[in-house]
């Protein structure tokens, strides 16, 4: 009689279960997403923005640092983090506390530029399923492909965890950002991008080849405009020095950096056209832990704004946060360093 109780809830146990196909092409079977672990860059963030977050049972002692240039992480606040439990260091290539994933149980874990024999690792030695996400082919692809991969990515999270009406909208308000940008008539500029974060703060020749928020307005990272360059990149002084590009726009997160080379070298600096006509633009960060999505989309708008673009920023950012943050949209604003309508 036990036996057939125990194959009886066995059997329930696995008609409950769903399959589905990750970001990694893996099938993962899937009972329930009450309980949940993020892993990785990027993960958590995703699931912020689907309303997860009192789901989770663990998180990473990364997360711990409450940067303003991590919006999600401000949001959901520095308190509320230390009160979960670790669940190991964080970080790209940093294996969890697999004994604290075992003790907390939880249901699933999504990981984010996590591997996949480490994913395997994981699963072996817990046996918890983990569904991967993906922003795509990272500081290596094109934006576009990065955008297709995160909303797929969303859609898949929306589903396994019983918010696809919440990952449905997310995706179609970004379908429509990206089509609104596209379609914008901009005065034609050289431009270039500097200070953008790459395992750490950067200064001016920390840059990308393909900015996504330059790809989003069909715009070109002038240095590298007659290259097939792709992803981050470190150029030389001498680089931009050559391109002398009309605009120079400074990544929040590499502001300080910025502007301690400018002391160092003011000379330089002031040789470019950029700094001697006061075309100088402060862009809110891109990358903090992976790419902070709403930002992506704010920043465009800074750039479309700096090339003669009609658009209230403020108002704009407004509209991005409330779509991913809700109600709580403007007291998360208030607590962000963004100066946002600069002249």
């Amino acid at each position: 009689m036990e036996k057939i109780i125990l194959c009886t809830l066995i059997l329930l146990g696995s008609l409950c279960a769903q399959t589905y196909t990750d970001m990694l092409g893996r099938h993962v079977e899937v009972k329930s997403a009450s309980k949940l672990v993020f892993l990785g860059p990027g993960a958590l963030r995703l699931g912020v923005y689907l309303g997860l977050e009192e789901r989770l049972v663990g998180i990473e002692k990364t997360e711990n640092d409450a940067s303003p240039l991590s919006p999600y992480r401000t949001f959901l606040g520095k308190e509320w983090i230390a009160k979960l439990p670790l669940v190991g260091p964080g970080g790209p290539g940093k294996m969890p506390d697999l004994e604290a994933l075992i003790v907390l149980k939880p249901d699933l874990i999504i990981t984010s530029f996590v591997d996949q024999n480490q994913i395997d690792l994981i699963a072996s030695k817990t046996t918890i399923p983990i569904l991967a996400v993906s922003y795509g082919a990272s500081y290596g692809g094109s934006s576009q492909k990065n955008l297709e991969e995160i909303k797929a990515s969303l859609l898949l999270l929306g589903e396994v965890t019983q918010t696809k009406a919440r990952a449905q909208k997310l995706t179609a308000f970004m379908q429509n950002e990206e089509k609104g940008l596209s379609a914008l008539k901009l005065s034609p500029k050289t431009l270039y991008v500097g200070g953008i974060g790459y395992k750490g703060v950067q200064g001016m020749t920390s840059t990308e080849a393909n900015y996504p928020p330059f790809e989003l307005l069909g715009l070109k990272n002038s240095v590298f405009a007659n290259t097939d360059a792709k992803g981050h990149q470190f150029i030389e002084l001498e680089a931009l020095l050559k391109a002398d590009p009309e605009i120079i726009f400074v990544d929040l997160f590499g502001k300080a950096k910025v502007e301690e080379e400018y002391a160092e070298k003011k000379p330089l600096f002031e040789s470019l056209q950029a700094y001697q006509k006061g075309n100088v633009k402060e862009v809110i960060g891109y990358n903090y832990y992976s790419t902070n999505i709403e930002n992506l989309f704010v920043i465009a708008w800074q750039v479309a704004h700096a090339l003669g673009a009609p658009v209230d920023i403020n108002s704009k950012a407004k509209e991005i946060f409330t779509t991913f943050y809700g109600e709580k949209a403007d007291a998360l604003l208030t607590k962000l360093p963004y100066h946002l309508n600069q002249p």
